[in-house]
């Protein structure tokens, strides 16, 4: 031993004396001293990055040293130890972290130290380690001294099971749950519609840990995956249960459901096509990191989605709310999502993914409503209006059919009150009702119209989002050339099946035909890519590929857009209501308004001379025998009437006479009057009221077309009728011929032609009966007051009492006043003043000289408002109970002095009886006209601003030549001047 031991020291000395004596060992550091001047981080911080990146290059070269020794490994077995320590001695790699060694080329793991003192500055498995390290250190403390401090949290719940799992072990989970599939770390449970971790005990709850990373980091981490996979499984389960509720499902529901499923295949495919997709993922510290800033995008999209279908993450599925299937709010929310999107500035995928939801839900709708208004291709127009029945002028009456028709029968067929998506603009929610009414009124009165037959096809109205297509809509104001973002998004029709493969079977079909040869292709195939080039999932991409990331700036805002939009529309459905109104405005149309008017206000509102006169003269009588028939009215006597017989006399003498009636009304004995004598007599006075209108000495076509035809046909469609009254007691006034209202019974009707009652509606047609029936009221009055003074002229009814004989002939002048006043009001005031305004607006109109009436239905709202004055002048309207009584109760005292007169002539009443019912008559007549007075007054004084507003119209008419109405409270202070100019009636009772 000693032997081997000496030789080999022998040996060492030997190479001792070989290399020579080593040097002594320094400090290889030392610390400067701090100079006595202020610091400067800033300069520090660059001194501290320029010795960082020499350290870098430092390492580089050496690791292309190390890389070159590793080349040359096969040279080393020929070196001797002499040449290989004296070799590292003179290379001069001299670090001071590192062991030069023979066995050892380079290290597996950096042991280069840091710069800072902070751990989650270092790399990521020191900072995991040492936090590891710690809060598991301190957890045993806590566990055997029993006290839980509040100041550091534990780092996981002691309970739970922990796994942990690398980098690449999770990503290849993670591309299965992205997507909304279980996988081997989180498996969906359909209760909680959440995705759990598997593995683990039962009853424990599971945490996952990612290597180098801990609880937080790790939670955070997952998150954004799991919410992405947990999303689109539950948009995956809504959609199952939204096509489980036929019975609820439309067209509008259909398509959102089609177009979000769309969607979620897109989603699916760009999810598989990220960083997951790849298999052997070359992990690197940055990978994990990078993968989950890419599906940033992704979680933001279907986080949008799921809040749009009310399946966020936020709730349990014990609270989702039921989705609406209503078309008109589901089209409003998703417009609301899209809009908000816009607002919010959000990313061009997602607010593309909205605008295809949109356009898609939305196409159904908007479609039928471009139908509803005839905005469409010409040739199915065309189609559906052949198949309507056709009607002539004189037709029956089938506006109420259109009325009552149902929204399903047209689609879209919207009421004024009907709810309406919120991207319908209020312009066309008030076009939009007049449209198609007055589509299907045109129809009826000239189907061949430009309007119903376009020369040029009309596409739908369809969402549009290019930059080109903005500005082509812009430019041209229509739809005819604007093309689709993506082929089929907004295409009106399947793909050209004649364009296919010319060698499929069956390629002689006919053109009308070629889409049956679908069924000749082989089970599995499609003959050809060309439903897969068209395929909704390529279409959606081709449109967030083309979506313009912002929009143009004749259009910066989405209401701005939908404006453009549906501008065609508007304008069409305003051409719609224009062109009707212009066939009601022709003058050689027989639909010619103005002329149907005036027949209207000749005949029901008794302005013709020669109606007024033949019909006073068949109804009423003002002579002062009750048995002659004065005037013209000697026409309409019977032969029965001129031979009386003896019973008829005695029977005159026993009853009280009706004044101002027509003698042959009540020679029956029995009211209201019957028999085809007074149809006969009624009928005579329409037919001969229109043989003495004369149109000109021009019978050609074009006039026959027009007004003649208006008033060749007047005696048909004008006739008298029985109004149906209650006459349940027997009592009833109207029942009695001495009582005003002896005459209500009868009406004047008149059958208004199709299309024109839009315009003269049954309720307008009741306004003008109601007038009608007030003015045989007043004529009623004033003929018999015109009888009273004959009566009182020729004989002396009051011999033997002179003060009575005076109060009569003072009561007889008053009251013959009163009524001539209130006649000449109502039929020049009232009726003349706001009738022949109204007809002078509508001439202006039709002259273009006004661009007041927009359409038929405001033409007949104004025409309704017009008749609505005249009531209201007439105190007819029921806020005007009281001074309307007051009027009435004023004629019925008129009535009944001229009754009174006619008993005194005829000696059924005593003089001194009547002296006393006259003083009583009088003393009612003068406190009835004084409280009318005031009562008027009152109105005026209520209606002031109406009243200033009517002050600045005269002021306006003294200025202008256009006429303008009195009014209806208004015209009042007209009544009030007339009657009493001086004030005597108001300070009668001072």
């Amino acid at each position: 031993m000693s032997l081997c031991g000496d030789t080999w020291n022998q040996h060492e000395h030997d190479m001792d004396l070989a290399l020579g004596i080593l040097p002594h060992i320094t400090p290889q550091f030392f610390v400067p001293r701090m100079f006595d001047k202020p610091q400067d981080p800033i300069v520090h911080a660059i001194d501290r990055e320029k010795a960082t990146t020499l350290e870098k290059r430092d390492a580089r070269n050496l690791d292309s040293r190390d890389t070159t020794r590793a080349q040359d490994i096969s040279a080393l077995p020929s070196l001797s130890p002499e040449v290989l320590w004296a070799n590292s001695a003179t290379s001069g790699d001299h670090h001071s972290d590192q062991v030069v060694s023979w066995d050892v080329l380079r290290q597996s793991h950096p042991d280069r130290s840091y710069n800072t003192p902070f751990l989650t500055e270092q790399s990521s498995d020191v900072s995991a380690s040492a936090q590891y390290q710690s809060d598991s250190f301190f957890y045993s403390v806590n566990d055997i001294t029993n006290v839980t401090s509040s100041m550091r949290p534990l780092p996981f719940d002691p309970r739970a099971n922990v796994v942990c799992v690398n980098e690449l072990e999770l990503l290849e989970s993670l591309r299965m749950t992205v997507l909304g599939t279980s996988s081997f770390l989180h498996t969906w449970d359909p209760v909680s519609e959440t995705f759990l971790s598997s593995g683990g005990a039962e009853n424990m709850p599971n945490k996952l840990l990612i290597s180098g990373k801990d609880e937080t980091m790790s939670s955070s981490l997952l998150k954004r995956f799991l919410d992405i996979g947990t999303l689109m499984r539950r948009l995956e389960v809504f959609l199952s249960a939204l096509r489980t509720r036929r019975k609820e499902e439309n067209a509008t529901v259909h398509a959102f459901s089609h177009a979000l499923s769309v969607v979620l295949v897109y989603l699916r495919d760009q999810l598989f096509r990220g960083p997951l997709s790849n298999f052997c993922i070359p992990v690197s510290p940055k990978t994990l990191s990078a993968t989950w800033l890419y599906y940033e995008l992704f979680e933001e999209i279907v986080v949008s989605l799921a809040s749009l279908c009310q399946r966020g993450l936020g709730l349990s599925p014990s609270q989702y709310p039921r989705f609406t299937m209503k078309p008109v709010a589901l089209l409003s929310r998703i417009y609301k999502y899209l809009d908000t999107q816009f607002r919010k500035s959000s990313s061009r995928s997602l607010i593309a993914v909205f605008a295809y939801l949109l356009t898609m839900t939305s196409k159904n709708y908007l479609q039928a409503l471009c139908r509803s208004v005839a905005y469409a291709d010409s040739n199915n127009h065309r189609v559906a209006t052949s198949q309507q029945p056709r009607r002539t002028a004189i037709g029956p009456l089938d506006i109420e059919d259109f009325d009552q028709a149902s929204p399903e029968d047209d689609g879209v067929l919207f009421a004024e009150d009907h709810e309406l998506p919120s991207f319908i603009l209020r312009d066309l929610a008030e076009v939009l009702p007049a449209a198609q009414k007055s589509l299907k009124l045109l129809a009826a009165a000239k189907p061949g119209h430009p309007v119903l037959n376009p020369p040029v096809r009309r596409p739908f109205i369809t969402w549009v989002w290019s930059t080109r297509d903005i500005e082509d809509l812009w430019r041209t104001g229509s739809l005819d050339e604007v093309g689709d973002v993506a082929p089929t998004i907004g295409s009106h029709s399947p793909p050209d099946l004649a364009s296919a493969d010319g060698n499929l079977p069956g390629s002689d079909y006919q053109s009308d035909l070629v889409g049956f040869r679908l069924f000749d292709l082989e089970p599995g195939s499609n003959g050809d890519d060309t439903f897969n080039e068209h395929s909704m999932h390529a279409a959606l991409e081709s449109f967030i590929l083309s979506f313009p990331p912002v929009l143009p700036s004749i259009t910066p805002n989405l209401g701005l857009l939908t404006s453009l939009v549906f501008s065609p529309l508007i304008s069409h459905a305003a051409s719609l209501s224009s062109a009707l109104l212009s066939i009601f405005l022709d003058q050689n149309s027989f639909l010619y308004l103005h002329d149907h008017l005036v027949l209207l206000r000749s005949h029901m509102l008794l302005t013709s001379p020669s109606f007024k006169s033949r019909l006073t003269a068949a109804l009423f009588s003002d002579t002062d025998d009750r048995e002659v028939v004065a005037g013209g009215g000697k026409s309409f006597a019977l032969s029965r009437q001129r031979s009386r017989s003896a019973a008829g006399v005695a029977q005159h003498g026993t009853r009280h006479w009706a004044v101002g009636l027509a003698p042959f009304l009540i020679e029956r004995g029995t009211w209201p009057p019957g028999g085809a004598d007074l149809s006969f007599f009624l009928r005579t006075v329409i037919v001969e009221s229109q043989d003495i209108c004369s149109f000109g000495p021009d019978d050609s076509q074009e006039h026959e077309l027009g007004s003649r035809r208006i008033a060749k046909e007047a005696e048909i469609r004008l006739g008298f009728a029985i109004r149906d009254l209650p006459s349940d007691t027997g009592r009833e006034r109207w029942l009695n011929p001495l009582y005003i209202e002896a005459l209500d019974f009868l009406y004047l009707d008149y059958k208004v032609p199709h299309p024109l009652e839009v315009i003269i509606t049954p309720d307008t047609t009741s306004k003008y009966q109601r007038i009608f029936s007030f003015l045989l009221r007043v004529i009623r009055v004033e003929s018999a007051i015109r009888a009273a003074f004959r009566m009182t002229h020729q004989d002396v009814l009051f011999p033997t009492l002179n003060q009575s004989r005076k109060l009569l002939t003072h009561f007889r002048f008053v009251a013959h006043s009163f009524v001539t006043t209130l006649s000449a009001y109502i039929f020049d005031v009232a009726i003349g003043g706001n009738f022949d305004a109204f007809l002078a607006r509508v001439t202006a109109c039709r002259l273009g000289t006004s661009s007041e009436f927009t359409d038929v239905f405001s033409l007949a709202e104004a025409h309704s408002a017009v008749l609505n004055d005249i009531l209201s002048a007439c105190l007819m309207r029921s806020a005007q109970r009281a001074a309307g009584d007051l009027l009435r109760g004023s004629l019925e005292l008129i009535l009944e002095l001229c009754v009174m007169i006619g008993d005194l002539n005829d000696g059924r009443l005593q003089e001194y009886q009547a002296s006393s019912a006259l003083d009583v008559l009088f003393a009612a007549f003068r406190n009835r006209i004084s409280t009318l007075i005031k009562v008027l007054e009152v109105l005026l004084e209520k209606d002031l601003k109406s009243s200033q507003r009517q002050e600045l119209l005269l002021a306006l008419q003294e200025q202008s030549d256009v006429r303008h109405a009195p009014g209806g409270v208004e015209a009042l202070r007209h009544l009030i001047l007339r009657l009493d100019i001086n004030e005597w009636w108001k300070n009668l009772n001072s």
